[in-house]
């Protein structure tokens, strides 16, 4: 579960992040408008954890690598989710009590971009 949680909350951290700044909307209103992309995240990524460990893959077997030149180990990973649990848990405190999105909250303004507005 902890996998599971760890790739949906990175996920959930730069989507957010890249919703708010494209569209100006927070993840309260970016969820409510999109429940059925949420809810596909969900089960599109726990079905890629799942597929290898029914084929019999430890965690390290299909993960550990080395792509690119960089570390991707289990370990890695694991901590990578715990830190984007606790950046996303942020996030969505930061817009209930300021009520404000995150980017707005940092000093950044969303895109100037018409078209996504």
């Amino acid at each position: 579960p902890e996998t599971i949680n760890g790739r949906l909350a990175m996920l959930a951290v730069a989507t957010g992040l890249a919703g708010e700044y494209f569209t100006g909307m927070g993840l309260s209103e970016q969820t409510a408008d999109h429940p059925l992309v949420v809810f596909a995240s969900f089960v599109i990524i726990s079905i890629a954890t799942y597929v290898p460990i029914f084929k019999g893959y430890t965690r390290k077997e299909p993960f550990a690598n080395h792509f690119l030149g960089l570390n991707w180990s289990p370990k890695a990973e694991n901590w990578n989710g715990r830190l984007a649990m606790m950046g996303f848990t942020g996030m969505i405190f930061t817009e209930a009590i300021s009520g404000v999105t995150t980017m707005h909250s940092l000093g950044l303004q969303p895109s100037s971009i018409p078209s996504l507005h």
